[in-house]
């Protein structure tokens, strides 16, 4: 009897009709609409064809090791790897003791200074053979293309001077020579005319400046477009009387 008073005494925990109901019951109620977009979004999604899906490399990925198509390259991965290994266990990663040089041609002397110099840094920074080989092909790669790209310039140059573009700069050479030998212009005087006749431009300039200057000279027919001078033209007539 008094377990029953006991239970009847015990106070109720306070809750409400929301919390009851378990929603809230001031929210506005649902219409048709609504309730049928709830059935739509809770519909299963239809499935994703996979040749619509764009592969984007990770950027810590070499491109050595991607595919347009596949993705991923796991083959190439699998293999760089196994051959890095390789590498390792063979200690082709350390420095050896002397680098193989054979790749450089037989021509190459072995007391060539700059082979040595780069053989004792390669050394110093442990170089691999890998690496040693590596760096050097890439200098001569460079250095190969530094030199076509010098010489396509000095064609252009020439082909901007005509065909009697040589004798257009010995003649320039000769005569600013003489003015150093003269001592009418210094060392450092001399090597900026060198520098400035290296180009089309330059060679006309200093030739120009011969004329100015009323210097007498072997006539040499004018480049292409450019303009003859009176002293030009009066020494073509003096060479012809001569003749």
């Amino acid at each position: 009897m008094a377990e029953e008073q006991d239970k009847q005494e015990a106070v109720a925990p306070e809750t409400n009709m929301a919390d009851l109901a378990g929603e809230d019951l001031n929210a506005p109620e649902k219409t048709e609409e609504d309730q049928n977009t709830h059935t739509t979004n809770d519909a299963e999604p239809e499935g994703v064809d996979p040749d619509e899906i764009e592969l984007v490399r990770p950027e810590w990925l070499p491109e050595k090791f991607w595919s347009e198509e596949n993705g991923i390259d796991n083959e190439k991965l699998a293999k760089s790897y196994s051959d890095l290994e390789k590498k390792f266990s063979r200690g082709d990663h350390k420095a050896p003791k002397e680098y193989d040089t054979k790749f450089l041609g037989e021509d190459l002397p072995n007391d060539d200074a700059m082979l040595n110099n780069y053989t004792d840094m390669a050394k110093r920074y442990g170089f691999s053979q890998d690496d040693f080989e590596g760096l050097a092909k890439q200098f001569i790669e460079s250095t190969e293309t530094a030199e076509q790209d010098r010489q396509q310039y000095l064609n252009e140059q020439k082909a901007k001077l005509g065909k009697n573009a040589v004798e257009m700069v010995k003649s320039n050479y000769t005569w600013a020579k003489s003015l150093q030998t003269k001592g009418v212009i210094t060392n450092e005087e001399m090597a900026v005319l060198d520098q400035m006749g290296g180009s089309a431009d330059g060679t006309r300039l200093i030739r120009k400046l011969r004329n100015i200057s009323g210097e007498q000279q072997i006539p040499i027919p004018s480049m292409d477009g450019e303009r003859k001078t009176r002293q030009e033209l009066h020494s073509y007539v003096t060479v012809s009387s001569d003749c």
